[in-house]
């Protein structure tokens, strides 16, 4: 019994075979695409989330550091203040001696640039660096509120340019009084933003991340690294909307995502307002940088995924060949059995075409066949079954005359018998 399947079912079985192998091996292929992308999505977030970590470090440390600064200059405003009263109750203000005390507090202090004294009127009376240009500051919006406001805290202006020098400056300035408590004038500390500029150049941010200050009003007081663009210039107020609207949705701190306009490049932002100063600071870090080893994970993922597909499909062709191998040898084994098969048959045909052309052995009488086992049988069925041949049963001519003869004979011999009766 043959239990190959047709030739049209082995193909059927084939391209099936085929069909579901491409389908297992893009499954598994996507799988493993999905498995990796997934990985790779998740670490993406937390070097994302290191980045925002690292920022947040930075701007607080630096918050920390410019808070510092303004409290040391707080209190060395404070001390000369102090000596301004005290020069005062006892015999009026010496230029001299105030301005030797000032000096002696800036060298303590080497952040400031320099202390000046005013009066009431805001004219600066002496100072740390000895200046006797004839300045006044009554029209600068912390003399104002100093003077109008019995107050003695620290006041910390936005960033502005000296009067004398046209040099950008961080100015705090101080309140003192008569004996009798009436406002006698103003203590004056200033600080350069070149000092700024180095204490951020020492920090590491990356090849494209950056550090500033901006004051409440945006102003760019110190920046690292800068560009060539205005927008990185001292005093510029470009900032990003989104910028302006985080700080506007979150007044202390926050961390954000956005694109410089300086290079049209998305960072990682944080930015941190100073305790007590209407000063923010901000570092902000590229993905540039700090994705750097995620693309090289990246890399190496796509590596072993391109591995793997190729894997896979060597293997699904190893399989395919395997089966075609299978299915041919199948496909022989059936022409071998349908060969023999035919064999067979055309040796029993050849049997059977000796047995009719040799010599048959044929009554002479009733015309039966002898077999080789010896017995008779009738011709047809001997034919019958050595042959290919089929008989339909009729009557010749001749026979059919004699048949008529004979019929004619015994009817006339039967109405013969009856008449003599």
């Amino acid at each position: 019994m043959n239990n190959t399947l047709p030739a049209h079912g082995r193909l059927r079985c084939k391209d099936s075979f085929c069909t579901s192998l491409v389908v297992g091996v893009i499954l598994v292929n996507l799988f493993a695409y999905l498995m990796v992308g997934n990985s790779l999505y998740n670490s993406r977030k937390h070097y994302d989330k290191l980045a925002e970590v690292s920022t947040q470090n930075l701007a607080k440390s630096l918050e920390g550091n410019f808070s510092d600064i303004l409290d040391k200059l707080n209190i060395v405003l404070f001390s000369v203040g102090e000596e301004a009263e005290r020069q005062l109750a006892a015999h009026g203000i010496d230029r001299g001696s105030l301005s030797a005390y000032a000096k002696q507090q800036v060298q303590i202090l080497p952040e400031a640039d320099k202390i000046a004294i005013t009066d009431r009127a805001g004219n600066v009376l002496c100072g740390s660096d000895s200046t006797t240009e004839a300045v006044n500051i009554s029209d600068r919006p912390y003399f104002s509120r100093l003077r109008d406001n019995a107050d003695r805290q620290l006041v910390v202006s936005p960033l502005l340019k000296g009067k004398v020098t046209g040099q950008w400056k961080v100015i705090a300035a101080r309140r003192y009084d008569n004996a009798d408590g009436s406002f006698a004038g103003v203590v004056i500390g200033t600080i350069d933003v070149a000092y700024f500029d180095k204490l951020l150049s020492h920090l590491d941010i990356g090849k494209y991340g950056a550090v500033g200050v901006r004051d409440a009003d945006f102003k760019l007081v110190a920046l690292h690294p800068k560009g060539k663009e205005p927008a990185s210039r001292i005093g510029s107020d470009v900032v990003s909307q989104k910028t302006r609207a985080m700080i506007q949705a979150n007044p202390v701190t926050a961390s954000y995502k956005t694109v410089f306009a300086r290079d049209n490049k998305e960072r990682m932002v944080t930015f941190r307002k100073a305790a007590k100063y209407p000063y923010y600071i901000f570092a902000t870090i590229s993905p540039v940088d700090y994705m750097t080893s995620w693309r090289k994970e990246a890399l190496v993922g796509v590596v072993l995924l391109l591995l793997f597909s190729a894997m896979t499909a060597a293997s699904a062709r190893f399989l395919y060949k395997s089966k075609a191998s299978a299915l041919l040898h199948a496909e022989a084994q059936r022409y071998g059995d349908e060969m023999r098969q035919q064999n067979e048959e055309l040796n029993a045909a050849l049997a059977r075409i000796k047995r009719l052309e040799g010599i048959i052995s044929i009554c002479s009488y009733c015309k039966k066949i002898r077999t080789e086992q010896q017995s008779w049988e009738q011709l047809e069925k001997y034919l019958s079954e050595h042959s290919d041949a089929m008989f339909s049963h009729g009557i010749c001519p001749d026979c059919a005359d004699e048949q008529q003869r004979l019929f004619r004979e015994v009817a006339l011999s039967h109405k013969d018998c009856t008449n003599s009766h």
